[in-house]
């Protein structure tokens, strides 16, 4: 699957380069012009090195990166974001926990799926899509 591409500014591209997920709209230089909300797109600096993969969306934070590294993102990508969540959760220990049977799941960008948050009820999960692009998958 052939991505739509984001281009950054000169020297816009600081904080991505220190893996800050989220791009604002005044350091894109251009867009793919067939880019649509929710589109996963792949970011590059003005000199057309690769940056991140993220999702695309009209507004303030024009892209949330979710993914630094170039790589193919199927439905075994997104399964693995999910379990590296949930085996963090068991390491900490709610998972088993005797004091709590309720705690988050998935923060956003703290487990690198912005604009996704999973809340663990005991036993029952709700998810919360911030951004158009978590909803679409």
């Amino acid at each position: 699957m052939s991505l739509k591409t984001v281009i950054i500014k000169p020297a816009k591209d600081k904080s991505i380069k220190r893996f800050h997920p989220w791009i604002f709209s005044g350091a894109i230089k251009s867009t793919d012009p067939s880019c649509k909300d929710g589109d996963l797109v792949e970011v590059f600096s003005n000199k057309g090195k690769y940056l991140g993969t993220g999702q695309y969306q009209e507004g303030s934070i024009s892209v949330r990166i979710f993914e630094f590294k170039q790589q193919p993102i199927n439905e075994s990508y997104w399964k693995s974001k999910l379990l590296k969540a949930i085996d963090l959760r068991k390491k900490i220990g709610f998972n088993d926990s005797k004091e709590t049977n309720i705690y988050r799941l998935v923060h956003a960008e703290g487990d690198d799926l912005p604009g996704l948050i999973i809340d663990y009820y005991n036993g029952t999960a709700v998810i919360q899509c911030h951004s158009i692009g978590m909803w679409l998958i």
